[in-house]
């Protein structure tokens, strides 16, 4: 029980720079692993905004689409009408 309080008088400066130097090395992965996620991140909300865009773009095409054929129908039924 005598001997750790000695072993720390002695080897207490090279104890603390390998825990400073650990202590670094770990917050620097840590930066480069919050950046890299960070950089992802952004990629894929920039690709699925472009996803979205296309979609929206897409369903309203359709939709003018879908009105026009829609329109010329119920054009073609009321010149039936108007015919009858």
């Amino acid at each position: 029980m005598n001997l750790l309080p000695v072993l720390l008088k002695k080897f207490w400066k090279p104890l603390a720079e390998i825990l400073l130097v650990a202590f670094l090395l770990c917050a620097a992965a840590y930066w480069c692993y919050s950046r890299g996620y960070q950089e992802a991140d952004i990629s894929w909300k920039f690709q699925w905004a472009q996803r979205d865009l296309t979609d929206a773009t897409t369903a309203l095409q359709r939709e003018v689409t879908e009105r026009a054929k829609e329109q010329r129908r119920q054009h073609a039924a009321d010149e039936e009408r108007k015919r009858a």
